[in-house]
């Protein structure tokens, strides 16, 4: 066959194929989907997606909030993650008195500012002090260096958030979790309202965020002040004792009350990094599970139909009899007991999902195995193998792709499934089953941008290549062709 019969041939393929406009949306979808998959480390971080297990790489991203798009349809205007980068002076150096001693002190002044313009309060704010400090525990002649971080209100208030007189070189303050920050706040706040409104408050229902940026009046512990825009000055004063102690690095992050496309979870883990990363091993998974069992199937089909006899029939009863194994229950137990990993359960899937197109392989094989070209290829001495191969299982492989691409839906279901009933002891790595699986406590909480973008991309994807596979079945099987 030379090339320019085989491009002949695809041409009419092509033609026939574009007759189905289900197909080509199939196809449409199925390029999105390889676009995803292929181009995913320029969509989304590699790096995010190899720590989407580690809560503390996500530690700066708010908590629970709608995608960045959500402020499009909504009245008010919601504040979006900002990290501000500092302003860094050094002081002149004083004499101070520290611990009973009188020792040098190196001060260093860093500032952020912050515009808050926004109808609704950041998530929380959360900064990050970094520095050298020499002095280590029975250290003589060395002091810890100290630390105070002070806001300055648009309406020229000053609150002070943290003070540490033995500060270390790391602090990692977050307003809405640190204790004296939500102290310091809760004290602010008692000031500036009455006696009825700090008796009613509980503790547990004072919101330190929210009264940092709210007016100072009655209300302001309960929330119910209103907001106070304008600029925020957030003020870090270090003081260093050694000449060997130095400043490395500070950033202040605002965790807006939205973020990026798809929003976070509970845990502050970018959902658009799970949607993009969970395309790959989607299609991965139905891929490999779909050419496994197809392969695995078609040839099983034309051995079975070519012995005939009693190797017929004992096959055709182990087909039966796998067929009426219940096949989630099977797969959970299995994928429990096995070291939890993407590829054993493709494998797994593989395994059981073979029997499918067997009875149609079979009853097309019977039919071709008594063509003529079959019996004159067997009385010139082919080999069974070669005949099993060349003159039957040929013949089948169109139909075999449209089988193949009817799989995949099925595959990738079975998988969403299963990593949603096991989590993490079904598969290791990032799957849309494990985004709901991690989903399935907070339903009821109203975080839809959680549940629904997974369960649309299994939809979406099995559609594909639904619409792909009945356009193929449609053109390559002749009892359906028109």
């Amino acid at each position: 066959m030379e090339w320019k019969d085989v491009v002949r041939g695809l041409k009419g393929f092509w033609n026939e194929y574009k007759r189905y406009k289900s197909g080509l949306l199939g196809l449409v979808m199925l390029v999105v989907l390889a676009f995803m998959a292929i181009g995913t480390p320029l969509l989304a971080p590699e790096e995010a997606c190899r720590n989407w297990d580690k809560l503390q790489y996500w530690e700066e991203n708010p908590s629970a909030v709608p995608p960045a798009w959500v402020d499009w349809f909504t009245p008010a205007r919601l504040p979006g993650q900002q990290i501000l980068s500092p302003s860094v002076s050094k002081g002149e150096p004083v004499w101070v008195v520290k611990d009973g001693d009188p020792v040098l002190a190196r001060p260093v002044y860093i500032t952020f500012t912050y515009e808050f313009c926004y109808d609704e309060i950041p998530d929380d704010v959360k900064l990050d002090v970094e520095a050298y400090v020499a002095w280590r525990p029975g250290a003589r002649g060395l002091k810890p260096a100290s630390l105070t971080i002070t806001v300055l209100r648009p309406d020229g208030r000053a609150v002070t958030l943290y003070r540490n007189d033995r500060y270390v070189g790391s602090a990692w303050i977050e307003v809405s979790t640190d204790s004296s920050a939500r102290e310091a706040l809760t004290e602010f706040a008692k000031m500036y309202d009455t006696p009825e409104n700090i008796a009613r408050v509980r503790p547990v229902d004072i919101n330190p965020v929210r009264i940092l940026f709210s007016e100072a009046k009655p209300g302001i512990i309960l929330g119910q002040a209103p907001l106070l825009r304008g600029t925020y000055v957030f003020q870090v004063y270090i003081e260093f004792y050694s000449d060997k102690d130095y400043f490395e690095s500070a950033r202040l992050v605002v965790c807006g009350a939205v973020y990026g496309p798809l929003g976070t979870d509970i845990y502050g883990r970018d959902l658009w990094v799970g949607l993009v990363w969970g395309s790959r091993l989607a299609l991965l998974i139905g891929l490999v599970t779909a050419v496994v069992s197809t392969v695995v199937g078609v040839i099983y089909g034309v051995v079975s139909a070519y012995a005939g006899g009693l190797v017929d029939e004992v096959m055709q009863r182990i087909v039966e009899l796998v067929s009426s194994i219940p096949l989630l229950p099977i797969l959970i137990i299995l994928s429990y007991y096995m070291e939890p990993s993407i590829w054993n359960l493709a494998l797994i899937m593989g395994a059981f999902y073979w029997v499918g197109p067997v009875k149609t392989v079979r009853s097309m094989a019977l039919q071709i195995k008594e063509e003529p070209y079959v019996e004159a290829a067997r009385a010139i001495g082919v080999g069974r193998w070669r005949l099993i191969t060349r003159y039957i299982a040929a013949q089948v492989m169109p139909y075999t792709f449209a089988v193949m691409a009817l799989s995949v839906p099925g595959a990738i279901l079975t998988e969403a499934a299963i990593s949603f009933l096991l989590g993490g002891l079904a598969v290791r790595e990032l799957t849309w089953g494990k985004i709901l699986h991690d989903a399935r406590e907070y339903v009821l909480s109203g975080m839809w941008w959680w549940i629904l973008p997974p369960g649309f991309m299994i939809c979406f994807t099995g559609l594909a290549f639904v619409l792909v596979g009945n356009a193929l079945d449609k053109i390559l099987n002749p009892m359906l062709k028109r």
